[in-house]
């Protein structure tokens, strides 16, 4: 077994240095230091970070798919209120209104209806 090295459980020697540096003798300073380094740090513009993950056959295909969902969903509510909506039953009727089990020769009879 492979062990992840994001495990859920403590890290002890984490734990143990941050401890130290937010409550050593001047945590105000580590604060101070941190936030220069937020600050300090460079960031990319929103169009960098969706090309470093976002390939263009990706963009591509998601933009696809978005406009056949988009198109089938105007197709479908474009549709004439005049002509009837067919329903089709995926199990015969009476194994939804019977409430025991079908007899044998049912269940035969079914069997051998298409012959």
């Amino acid at each position: 077994m492979t062990m992840s090295p994001f495990d859920h459980q403590r890290d002890e020697e984490l734990g143990r240095l941050l401890r130290e540096q937010l409550s050593g003798p001047a945590p105000e300073a580590f604060l101070a230091r941190l936030r220069v380094a937020v600050t300090e740090a460079e960031r990319p513009n929103e169009w960098e970070t969706v090309s470093r993950w976002a390939r263009p056959r990706n963009m591509a295909l998601a933009i696809a798919a978005g406009l056949l969902l988009w198109l089938g969903a105007w197709f479908s509510l474009n549709q004439p209120a005049s002509e009837p909506a067919m329903l089709v039953a995926s199990l015969p009727a009476h194994t939804v209104v019977n409430q025991e089990p079908p007899r044998a020769a049912e269940i035969m009879g079914a069997l051998l209806e298409g012959r």
